[in-house]
């Protein structure tokens, strides 16, 4: 709510104090916007809403392994399979048998790094006024057409977003190795030998 009336006051409108009231036009926009922003930003992965390895396993009766649905991003590891399971939908697909059905008998588990959508809440404080201020940016310029509005909270969200990208760097422990935002969690040099293939004597990855 304190999210929605930053928005309301920057275009000059009066607070609210509930949501619960969907007549206020406004205060709905502003709402809308603000979990577009939210959403959007948590796509790109960071390192409170990422884990990496997350083990899934078919279903004993349908025998097929759903796809999580707040997950924004689901990767499964193709060194596991050899590339053989994708996300497809809401559903794994099996790619060598043209199938969303996996035999929970052959194929007990795979992993897969997931990218959360986590609810306003779960999420870090910095990254909730990172995404209140650009929201609050947009809308303006999208009710009003503002551009004096525009240019005055613009220099608010970059160091909003300073911030943020200072947190996740603290919190991401960045090295030469991981990477920064690298999908792999290190350096695994023999993860490569551990999967490699053997055809006519001689090893292909």
């Amino acid at each position: 709510m304190d999210a929605v009336n930053i928005c309301l006051e920057n275009i000059g409108e009066q607070p609210v104090d509930s949501l619960d009231n969907q007549q206020i036009q406004d205060a709905r926009m502003a709402e809308r916007t603000i979990l577009e922003f939210h959403k959007e930003a948590q796509c790109c992965g960071w390192s409170w809403n990422t884990e990496f390895g997350v083990k899934f396993k078919p279903d004993a009766t349908t025998k097929r392994i759903a796809v999580p649905p707040n997950a924004v991003e689901f990767s499964i590891n193709q060194y596991q399979w050899n590339g053989r399971f994708q996300a497809r939908g809401n559903q794994v697909y099996d790619m060598a048998n043209k199938t969303y059905i996996i035999d929970p008998a052959e194929v007990p588990e795979v992993f897969a790094d997931v990218v959360w959508l986590l609810s306003w809440d779960e999420s870090p404080e910095t990254f909730n006024r990172w995404t209140t201020i650009r929201a609050a940016r947009v809308y303006s310029d999208r009710a009003l057409g503002s551009e004096a509005l525009f240019k005055y909270t613009m220099k608010d969200e970059q160091d909003a977003k300073a911030e943020v990208e200072k947190m996740e760097l603290a919190q991401n422990h960045a090295n030469i190795l991981t990477g920064g935002m690298s999908q792999f969690p290190t350096y695994l040099p023999g993860t490569g030998l551990m999967n490699r293939r053997v055809s006519g004597g001689l090893a292909w990855f």
